[in-house]
């Protein structure tokens, strides 16, 4: 009798560049024999789907490292029924460290790590949640391009030994006329003053552009208006929180959420010493979500509406400032976990913290489309809004 053997699944690695891409498939279970099949070099990276459509088949496993096209490769690949993981690429990196580094070895050191099972697997974003993560760093580099600006205009003024007033408003056309009058300038210099201006003008614009849909967005989402009745939380932090961690669901544990921001402590333990000693942040994870729920933390603990406020100013006398404003943060990360889970009870009453943010809201999100929606004044369209964000009646 013929023993028919089943065929093994293929690992296909891909080590991706902008412009090339090398490929890389292997054939067994253990990483030190597994058997390279085949190995092509340096092909087009736009060609990629015609490729994948001629070489692959739909048992293949592909793995690829985190780059900035990884998730647009899965995303092509996914379309054609095709298995594809992306590996974390801090652990998975550490694989060009080795004596030999071009991209076929890389391709196959890639396939190889693979199979041992130690390298970690990123999440791949929907593509809802890729939309809004490419939203918000655009909104981020506006905010990055206008304090630049800013610092331009105020470094230039600082070498000619000019100090504009407090309060003078650089976005604003007085901030233009308080420096111009501020000395005489020569045209050259006053041409360079009003071309600086311009390009604050022009990032400010940029900014208010991406705050205005950021907002409508917020506003439209009910995940993400149910973050605002976290004290601390407003709609940028919110937008943020949920184009980040995408499904609440693949975070077990509210442990879990922690951890994937950044905001557990180091623990040491070795030898006689069984209790070990914490120490401070891993850092690592989500270093824009830790930042943002860290600036949070600290807005709570100048609020004394905040349960959170009494708590924390416990962990300032006892330790310092910043100790208690990673802790409160800590202790917000839990709370959105619960909330997004579904986990909060309704309110018996709409907290005034929540009509302030909402109002600001409509400010950015304005009237007119306020009254498209079909409310007559935007006091209704808050009042109904926080009734259905806090379940109040």
């Amino acid at each position: 009798m013929k023993i028919i053997r089943p065929t093994l699944k293929r690992i296909i690695a891909l080590d991706m560049h902008p412009d090339v891409f090398c490929a890389a498939a292997l054939e067994g279970s253990d990483p030190a024999t597994a058997k390279t099949v085949w190995i092509i070099d340096r092909l087009p990276t736009l060609q990629i789907r015609k490729w994948a459509k001629k070489k692959l088949l739909t048992t293949d496993t592909v793995v690829l490292e985190a780059s900035g096209n990884s998730f647009e490769i899965v995303a092509i690949l996914k379309q054609l029924g095709i298995r594809t993981i992306v590996l974390e690429s801090q652990q998975a990196g550490k694989i060009r460290n080795n004596y030999c580094n071009d991209d076929k070895s890389s391709a196959v050191k890639l396939a190889r790590a693979y199979i041992t099972g130690l390298c970690k697997e990123v999440w791949t974003p929907d593509s809802i949640s890729r939309d809004r993560r490419e939203l918000y760093f655009q909104y981020r580099n506006a905010v990055k391009d206008s304090t630049r600006q800013k610092n331009r205009i105020r470094s230039f003024l600082n070498e000619h030994c000019v100090r504009l007033p407090k309060g003078t408003m650089l976005t604003q056309p007085t901030g233009l006329n308080t420096a111009l009058k501020s000395k005489r300038w020569s045209f050259l210099q006053e041409e360079i003053i009003r071309d600086k201006f311009s390009q604050l003008w022009e990032t400010e614009k940029r900014r208010k552009h991406y705050n205005h849909v950021i907002a409508k967005e917020v506003m439209n989402d009910p995940q993400m208006k149910s973050l605002l009745r976290i004290l601390g939380i407003r709609h940028i932090i919110a937008f943020t929180l949920v184009a980040m961690i995408g499904d609440i669901n693949r975070f077990a544990t509210h442990k879990k959420l922690v951890g994937y921001i950044g905001l557990s402590p180091t623990r040491t333990q070795s030898g006689n010493n069984k209790e070990g000693r914490s120490g401070g942040l891993v850092l690592k994870g989500r270093k824009d979500l830790r930042s943002l729920l860290i600036n949070s933390a600290q807005n709570a603990l100048t609020q004394k509406n905040s349960p959170l406020h009494k708590w924390g100013w416990k962990l300032v006398i006892k330790k310092c400032k910043n100790v208690a404003a990673v802790a409160v943060a800590r202790k917000l990360a839990v709370s959105i976990w619960h909330l997004l889970k579904g986990n909060f009870t309704p309110l018996t009453e709409i907290p005034d913290s929540l009509i302030i943010k909402l109002r600001k809201i409509t400010g950015l999100i304005g009237s007119k489309e306020i009254k498209k929606k079909g409310y007559k004044t935007c006091s209704d369209y808050i009042l109904e809004q926080s009734q259905l964000i806090t379940g109040a009646t």
